[in-house]
């Protein structure tokens, strides 16, 4: 018995523990970024306020009304799920955190934020809800609500785009690359006849950011899973797009781990967002992480304390609001 219980409280948990960096850049990135300019993560689980965050990962950004949003996954302790966080910034260079806007008895990350018809959607990863959903804002950036089911399926980090007049979305399951098209946001969704354009590989197929289409041409950004989760980012260029054919070229590696034995991002990185605002401006958005190892007695006992305290919390706030 004392063996077993030694044995318990000694034992060990490994985390993926994710960070956000923000940076400005001439152009879209197609090539390795500076080392220097990823020196400190912009926001990190300590920023989160409202629940007890493990981590935060999957930033996507959005420009309105001279301000800049960036929507982000947080794992919160209390469910081991995740939830959507905001971030807000008058210049793209100072960045606050601001509340969860969007939580769902399902795992949300990836939370893939775009504009249309100067509407607001957003299609986050909600593999668990066997399908991918299309949420639209009913008071940006604050209220969300989901509308449609675009796919149905276990699918990861959907990432939309528009070209040619046509909608485009890549999205990944079980080591493989799918690509569907739709005439209308909200019409039926087509796979394409290609499709899976890529098989039994976990190091090109799970999309890593935004589809940027920029001069004619067409990028995506890919998770290399290998030889870790959240190892590397990797750019393709499509060279070739229609509903019947599909072809494509590696450009390069352009994120990966520092190495570095007590760096934010020593691991690897997963997710890269890019918004244009200029021609010669972009604001760029990165993740990354460092594996820690820790008592999972105490990891679990902190899970346990963090949901009750939330509770109570809630409690309180329901008591306040009462008539």
């Amino acid at each position: 018995m004392g063996i077993f219980f030694k044995g318990f409280i000694t034992r060990e948990i490994t985390l993926g523990i994710w960070s956000i960096k923000v940076i400005n850049s001439t152009k879209m990135i197609s090539q390795p970024l500076n080392e220097s300019s990823l020196s400190e993560p912009t926001l990190q689980a300590s920023d989160v306020t409202d629940v007890p965050a493990e981590f935060i990962a999957d930033p996507f950004i959005i420009a309105h009304d001279s301000r800049y949003y960036m929507f982000f996954e947080v794992l919160d302790k209390s469910t081991n799920k995740g939830v959507i966080g905001l971030a807000s910034s008058g210049n793209g260079e100072e960045w606050k955190y601001e509340r969860i806007v969007l939580q769902e008895k399902y795992h949300l990350s990836y939370p893939y934020v775009f504009k249309y018809n100067n509407q607001f959607y957003m299609i986050p990863e909600s593999c668990e809800a066997n399908g991918v959903l299309l949420y639209k804002s009913k008071g940006f950036p604050y209220k969300w609500e989901k509308t449609c089911e675009l796919i149905k399926g276990k699918y990861v980090d959907s990432s939309i785009f528009h070209y040619n007049n046509k909608w485009w979305m890549f999205t990944s399951k079980s080591g493989k690359l799918h690509l569907f098209f739709s005439d209308k946001l909200e019409g039926n969704w087509t796979e394409h006849p290609k499709s899976p354009l890529i098989s039994d590989n976990y190091s090109i197929t799970r999309p890593g950011g935004r589809v940027i289409v920029e001069g004619g041409n067409i990028f995506r950004y890919t998770q290399d899973g290998t030889p870790i989760y959240g190892s590397a980012v990797i750019v393709f260029k499509i060279t070739k797009l229609s509903e019947l054919e599909y072809e494509e070229e590696k450009i390069n590696l352009i994120l990966s781990g520092s190495k570095r034995k007590i760096d934010w991002r020593k691991d690897g990185m997963h997710t890269i967002d890019q918004l244009k605002i200029t021609d010669n401006k972009w604001l760029i958005a990165v993740d990354g992480h460092k594996i820690e190892k820790r008592n999972y007695f105490r990891w679990k006992l902190d899970s346990i304390i963090s949901k009750y305290i939330l509770k109570k919390k809630n409690i309180r706030l329901k008591s306040r609001t009462r008539p």
